[in-house]
């Protein structure tokens, strides 16, 4: 029997993170071959998915420094163009990922969105096998795919076509130094714990043997991009259980219910701004005669204070975990944030949206979505009651969205994203063994 120890760092406070890399933890352990024992250890510092992975069979370890895991942005202390916005947390937070690494000392690492664990590898374990799996190919060819600019500069209340043609004829250097991907506090933590290269943009940091892409090949021209980047097609959260046992969803999204169907999640990654302006759609003008589901997570916003603003009795407000997939069935619109989870569960599902970008890669996810015909991107200073309001009676007006949503869902069906991520983790696998015995 051959044991190999297979740890994942991820920035496991957030849900999109943490869901990717429990799903590929479970889709590793359904296809491994019978002489094969994997353990699979999770790097943690804090997170309400430390009991799903553990109830899952997988392992947790306790990295330092330990944080309160209900937001990862508060935990640290997140910025534009600063997943963590203070040099002495990066520094922290980088020596308790090196310290795991040299106490675990895994035959292959796996990484998230997670240019920590990344430059541990390199720091102190560089001979390991990595393997990435991200939500966008986020190699130095991607920068050619971006074509506008992320909502927090204020280049990108340019017309589109403007910002296209600046950023078509700006050297790449320059692209490559965009404020978005810099990550200064992350450099300056790298430098002072030992790290010679220099890694001045989030292509650097999270540069890996192969990359799993966990996005709709559709999107991109594939062949443009190295061998080692894959396209797995989409990697969503099944986690759970997938009836609906809440009585007051099942009402709404009964079949005799005529009015519009409507669910509004925005994740572990929205803020409350963005939340109880959803709300405040339900309360006026056409919004009066939906029907709908908001979900208020703790991260978000108390419950009390999402119920109170309320004003419809058809419209139900939960802090509880709800099976998200069935959901997406059975309404006529989702409205979320750009999480990829969020997104694929409706992708899917075929159920056209109304989303906003929390964060640069959220605004890239929706833009891929608004071009192919199937969603409505508002960016963030137009975030309001009145427009979100306007852009779901554009979608249910026009049928070409709902259209466009089953023409992405059955390319999503064409795609067998478990077989593909399994080969490919599993040749790298049996590679490092193969080498092993050899030596």
């Amino acid at each position: 029997m051959k044991i190999v120890r297979i740890v994942i760092g991820t920035i496991f406070q957030n849900g999109g993170d943490a869901t990717r890399a429990i799903e590929i933890a479970k889709i590793i352990k359904e296809s491994e071959p019978d002489n094969y024992n994997t353990e699979i250890i999770f790097i943690s510092r804090g997170s309400k998915f430390e009991k799903i992975a553990e109830q899952l069979g997988f392992k947790i370890f306790k990295a330092t420094p330990k944080m309160k895991g209900i937001k990862f942005q508060d935990d640290f202390k997140t910025k534009f163009g600063d997943i963590i916005g203070d040099k002495n947390l990066a520094t922290e937070i980088l020596q308790g990922e090196i310290n795991a690494y040299k106490e675990l000392q895994p035959d292959i690492l796996l990484y998230g969105f997670w240019p920590i664990g990344s430059l541990a590898q390199k720091i102190v374990i560089p001979n390991v096998k990595t393997i990435a799996f991200l939500p966008l190919p986020l190699t130095e060819t991607f920068i050619d795919y971006v074509d506008s600019f992320p909502d927090e500069i204020i280049l990108a209340r340019l017309p589109k076509i403007i910002q296209r043609m600046i950023l078509k004829y700006s050297p790449k250097k320059i692209k490559l130094n965009n404020p978005a991907i810099t990550h200064k506090s992350i450099q300056f933590a790298a430098k002072k714990l030992g790290y010679k290269e220099k890694v001045n943009n989030i292509f650097k940091m999270l540069k890996s043997d192969t990359y799993l892409i966990n996005d709709f090949p559709v999107f991109y021209d594939t062949k443009a991009f190295s061998k080692n980047v894959i396209f797995t097609g989409p990697l969503y959260s099944k986690i759970g259980k997938e009836e609906i046992g809440d009585k007051r969803i099942l009402d709404i999204l009964d079949s005799q219910n005529k009015r519009l169907k409507v669910f509004c999640t925005l994740g572990s990654s929205g803020d409350k701004s963005d939340l109880l302006e959803i709300i405040k759609i339900f309360n006026k003008g056409e919004g009066q005669n939906w029907s709908g589901i908001i979900l208020s997570p703790e991260a978000i916003c108390p419950i009390n204070e999402a119920r109170n603003l309320l004003n419809n009795d058809n419209i139900y407000i939960t802090d509880k975990f709800v099976p998200a997939k069935e959901i997406n069935k059975k309404v006529d619109l989702v409205i979320c944030h750009g999480g990829q989870g969020t997104l694929q569960t409706a992708i899917t599902s075929g159920t056209p949206l109304v989303g906003i970008a929390t964060q640069p890669e959220q605004k890239l996810n929706l833009e891929h979505l608004e071009d192919f015909g199937m969603a409505i991107r508002l960016q963030k200073w137009k975030w309001n009651s009145k427009n979100i309001s306007n852009a779901v009676i554009k979608i249910i007006s026009n049928e070409k969205y709902h259209n466009k949503a089953l023409k992405l869902k059955r390319i999503s069906e064409q795609l067998n994203t478990n077989e593909i991520i399994a080969n490919h983790i599993w040749r790298e696998i049996e590679t490092i063994s193969n080498n092993t015995q050899a030596n």
